[in-house]
């Protein structure tokens, strides 16, 4: 179970309830399991499913909600004994009887927070933050202030996942002022903020949040859960430098970490490994890391070895042992690359917006219950005033007394109220506002543009809707954090405040997006404008902390009554008109027109249809020859993908990639370029490598590496032969994920090729964070130079320089003359492409062409391939 996830004890559920019989005898295995699902999740997955066996005894209803009832407790054991993936299909099959027989009861709620907790082992972190959310209204309505608590822990652990660790310590607290009654909790809470402490490099703050924990642990006797704390005291010892209270500590987890608690035995010979490689005793730390391995499987080792892979691959290192070295060195990056593909999915826009409503969510509970507790207070005075007056009128008590009595009474009545009046308000304020940029939230925005609307309808008079969304702010937050990039949010709704006030309105709507909306006056007479000064005022650069962070703004704009009469017509024009400007180049507006409309059903239309392509095997690939530019030997062949579309004809790749990867197909059109690609350059001669594009959403993808492997797998192609092309946009895109995948190939002997170097955003940068063996120089360059233009001419040199100076190929491509083949050659470029070497030509193995379900899976025929061109 990773460090940050919650593991505290279920509560109860709806279950079958009988005082006699197999119901008895049910409910005896169900209250067994709750009670030992902390600290012996293994007895807690028996009894659970002994629950099982006796609700299918039963009959109807009652069966099935019986079964689920136990399979939720099955499920939790099973999430607790890290096997996550098994519990999958359990808690997915109890949830769907909870949801048809019970919805919105507590066994629904449990389903869900086990179905988040599952989403988030494996990473999966939109759906586990739905699950949360819709377990949390659950609970909320049926009063569950512990479930409640485990939901704020959970999300705790979310953001434990972001790295963002203050947030962390923030849920945690929250669970414990919603729930702190409970040990079980109490334990996960302190463990868990230990972890944060520690993360965060405050060591002395989680030794002390890991020994208060750890005594709780004790109290409730659990070898299990002491085992896993004093693991986590040691390694904390070890990160201060106590190194002998840190073996210690280790020697007494040993001795303590029998039956369930032997997981943990792995670990703590990990830190005594790491301890004695710290004080220099090689061999011994070899003996300690060859146990901490001893039955693990390397390749699929969790994130908890992570740091334990370090050590060895120092340990072997050290030894002259470079095989295994390197297997730890792979191992290594593996778990890297899934850390950081987990970090950078919940620090994605999505997962802001949910995080954000959760904030929102959790601050009117407190107002809510501020509220009530002024209502209370306000009943009391009532109370209290009537008694004053009831006194004086039949108590007989002196004037004074009795005005001083009703005085008071009247006094607090009104502070009462006045408070009361207050925490309505504040709620009132709270539901509507935005909780980090207190500009209106999405819903207030959009009934304040409904009135707006009205309002301009019934005076004639137009007005603009304005939605914004911020450039490069993921980079942001992936860079430098959440709260860095809270400030960002903050001054970007200061200043788009800034900008409308008095005019108009703006609100966020969620994540980096904005909204505005203005009447059109004296004053605001062209909707461009203003759309010019947003852009203007969000791209000056925001200073935090001594650091100039830059960011920008894409704005589209839709009027009233112009471009719709309606908000929601209004609003798809605006976003429309915003995607049309980010298509655009971002940094700068777009408003809508008609045209807009007419492209968007177009694209609909060919993301629709290429569906259908890869069903129906309208995908194709032609292969392009790239020769050394000395003695014209083809040196390798470019894989490039076709679409014929059955009725429109072809359709080029600069139109159909961008649709495939909006619509999240590029991966598994990318998987079969591969495998098919790969299957037909095994039937080339040995010399001649295959080069395959790659977009940057496929490098970004968990799944890359895998594909690629079992492509080469699958063909018997050498690793040696094939040649990756990469665009410098996979560089804009993503810094460290792109870095850890390429190193990763590169660590599998796959060649790397930059493509169309020169344009755009070039930078050295590119070169130093990935060792490419070929540069491909950009076709409107060649065709230039050889037109006169000193410039290209310029570029080119410079190119070729740099390439003689790394020992790296240069590709010239888009050769399309003799004349362009002399001028590259006396240059001194290494190979050449382009229509007058060899235009794309179609393998004659077309079964072995075609995308989809249906195609072939064997080898395509061999077909001959011309050595020269």
């Amino acid at each position: 179970m990773p460090a940050g996830a919650v593991f505290a004890q279920p509560a109860s559920s709806s279950a079958v309830a009988a005082n006699s019989g197999p119901a008895a005898e049910f409910g005896r295995h169900l209250t067994s399991a709750k009670a030992v699902m902390m600290s012996d999740p293994g007895s807690a997955l028996r009894d659970a499913r002994a629950a099982i066996e006796i609700g299918k005894g039963m009959s109807g209803s009652e069966a099935r909600i019986a079964i689920a009832t136990g399979q939720w407790l099955e499920g939790e054991a099973l999430i607790r004994l890290n096997r996550a993936k098994e519990a999958r299909k359990v808690i997915t099959d109890a949830l769907a009887v909870a949801v048809q027989d019970q919805p919105g009861s507590k066994l629904h709620a449990d389903l869900l927070k086990a179905n988040a907790a599952i989403a988030n082992e494996t990473g999966d972190l939109q759906s586990a933050l739905t699950s949360l959310h819709q377990a949390h209204r659950i609970f909320g309505k049926l009063g569950e202030r512990r479930s409640q608590a485990i939901v704020y822990q959970n999300i705790g652990s979310i953001y434990s996942e972001a790295r963002d660790y203050q947030r962390v310590l923030y849920y945690y607290d929250l669970a414990n002022e919603t729930y702190g009654e409970d040990p079980n909790l109490s334990l996960a809470a302190h463990n868990n903020r230990g972890n944060a402490f520690k993360e965060m490099g405050k060591l002395a703050d989680a030794l002390r949040e890991f020994r208060i924990a750890l005594g709780i642990a004790r109290k409730i006797e659990s070898p299990l859960l002491e085992a896993r704390i004093i693991t986590n005291i040691a390694s904390a010892q070890y990160l201060n430098g106590e190194l002998a209270a840190a073996e210690a500590t280790a020697l007494s987890g040993l001795a303590l970490a029998e039956g369930d608690a032997a997981e943990w035995r792995p670990f703590l010979w990990g830190i005594r490994a790491q301890i004695a490689y710290k004080q220099g005793q090689i061999a011994t730390a070899q003996n300690f890391i060859e146990r901490s391995f001893a039955q693990v499987d390397l390749a699929q080792t969790s994130g908890l070895y992570r740091d334990f892979h370090d050590t060895a691959q120092q340990i072997y290192a050290a030894e002259g042992r470079n095989d295994l070295a390197l297997i730890h060195l792979k191992a290594l990056k593996r778990l890297d690359d899934e850390t950081y593909g987990i970090t950078a999915s919940a620090q994605s826009a999505l997962m802001a917006a949910q995080f954000d409503a959760t904030n929102q969510e959790l601050r009117l509970v407190r107002l809510k219950q501020a509220k009530l507790m002024g209502e209370v207070k306000l009943a009391r005075s009532s109370r209290q005033l009537r008694s004053a007056v009831l006194f004086s009128l039949y108590g007989g008590i002196a004037a004074l007394a009795i005005i001083v009595a009703i005085s008071i009474a009247f006094i607090a009545n009104r502070r009462a109220r006045l408070k009361v009046t207050a925490a309505n308000d504040q709620l009132a304020y709270a539901a509507n506002h935005d909780g980090l940029t207190d500009l209106a939230n999405r819903g207030y925005f959009r009934a304040l543009l409904g009135e707006a609307i009205s309002h301009a309808s019934a005076h004639e008079q137009p007005c603009t809707l304005f939605l914004i969304d911020l450039d490069r702010f993921k980079a942001v937050n992936d860079t430098f954090g959440h709260q860095v990039g809270d400030t960002v949010l903050r001054t970007v709704a200061e200043r788009l405040g800034s900008l409308v006030a008095g005019r108009g309105c703006a609100g966020r709507l969620g994540g980096d997006e904005f909204a505005s909306f203005l009447p059109f006056s004296a004053e605001i007479n062209d909707p461009e404008e203003f759309a010019a000064e947003v852009v203007a005022a969000l791209s000056k650069p925001i200073e935090i902390d001594g650091r100039l962070i830059e960011t920008g703004a894409t704005v589209g704009m839709a009027s009233f009554p112009l471009d719709g009469s309606s908000i929601d017509q209004l609003s798809r024009c605006a976003d429309l008109a915003l995607y049309h400007a980010k298509d655009a180049g971002r940094g700068r507006s777009a408003k809508f027109v008609t045209s807009m409309q007419l492209e968007v059903d177009e694209r609909s239309r060919l993301e629709r249809d290429l569906r259908g392509a890869i069903k129906n095997s309208q995908l194709v690939i032609a292969y392009q020859p790239i020769v050394d530019a000395s003695t014209r030997e083809v040196v390798a062949q470019e894989a490039l993908l076709r679409w014929e579309h059955p009725e429109l004809g072809a359709i080029p790749p600069a139109v159909f990639i961008p649709i495939a990867e909006e619509a999240k197909l590029i991966d598994e059109i990318g998987k079969w370029v591969l495998r098919t690609a790969c299957a037909e350059a095994q039937t080339w001669p040995g010399q001649v490598k295959l080069a395959v594009n790659l977009s940057a959403i496929q490098i970004e993808g968990a799944d890359l590496t895998a594909n690629i492997v079992h492509a080469l797998a699958a063909s018997g192609l050498t690793v040696d032969r094939l040649v990756l092309e990469i665009t410098e946009s996979a560089f804009l895109r993503q810094g460290a994920s792109t870095d850890a995948t390429l190193a990763r190939l590169q660590s599998l002997g796959i060649s790397l090729a930059l493509d169309d170097f020169g344009t755009g955003f070039s930078s050295l940068s590119y070169l130093q964070r990935a060792t490419f063996s070929t540069i491909k120089i950009d076709r409107s360059f060649v065709q230039k130079a050889v037109e006169g233009h000193n410039e290209s001419l310029s570029i080119i040199q410079a190119i070729l320089a740099l390439a003689r100076g790394l020992k790296m190929d240069t590709v010239a491509e888009g050769v399309e003359t003799e004349e362009q083949i002399t001028l590259m050659r006396s240059l001194g470029c290494t190979q050449l492409q382009g229509y007058h070497i060899g235009k794309p030509m179609f393998s004659t193995g077309e079964e072995a062409q075609s995308a989809g379900a249906n195609a072939p899976s064997r080898a395509p025929r061999r077909r001959a391939l011309r050595r020269t061109a």
